[in-house]
């Protein structure tokens, strides 16, 4: 049953680390594990999806580790893209966001997501991922100019109206 609740949820988590909804799943199902093997350690006078979503989260982080190694180091300005769209930015859909974010090399969606989304601090992020905190702001600095860019590329009249 907490499977069924929560995968909605979770995957949603997931999704935004991983490059592709394989990768979103196991990342899950391995968060679902740890979460299944310490269950006598959760709190239940505390919310679970906090204690869910920083699982997730970590096993995010485990799995880039795991998969370093595997990394592509693109340099900015290296992409191109044949497909050009015209939607403002707030007809955008989840696919559309997520082809963006997926657009980052991986250290930078993952240090981009730690920061933007899931509200950690550099010295936190630098911690989980065993970099230095600027290392961590260098990352999140050229995540936001590859996001700029390849949004300018794709949307290049809505670029100008939000700028």
């Amino acid at each position: 049953m907490l499977y069924e609740r929560y995968y909605a949820y979770g995957i949603g988590i997931c999704y935004r680390y991983a490059y592709n909804r394989e990768d979103a799943v196991e990342i899950l199902n391995d968060g679902f594990m740890n979460v299944f093997d310490n269950l006598q350690r959760y709190n239940s006078d505390r919310p679970f999806k906090p204690w869910f979503r920083k699982i997730l989260v970590n096993k995010a982080i485990d799995y880039y580790r795991k998969n370093k190694r595997h990394q592509q180091t693109e340099q900015l300005g290296n992409e191109h893209t044949e497909v050009y769209h015209t939607e403002p930015i707030y007809n955008m859909d989840r696919d559309d966001l997520m082809n963006l974010l997926n657009g980052l090399p991986e250290a930078q969606r993952l240090v981009f997501n730690l920061y933007e989304i899931e509200g950690y601090a550099h010295d936190e992020i630098g911690g989980m991922l065993k970099m230095s905190p600027n290392t961590s702001r260098s990352y999140l600095a050229r995540a936001k100019q590859r996001l700029r860019m390849k949004y300018k590329e794709l949307y290049p009249d809505d670029y100008e109206q939000i700028i």
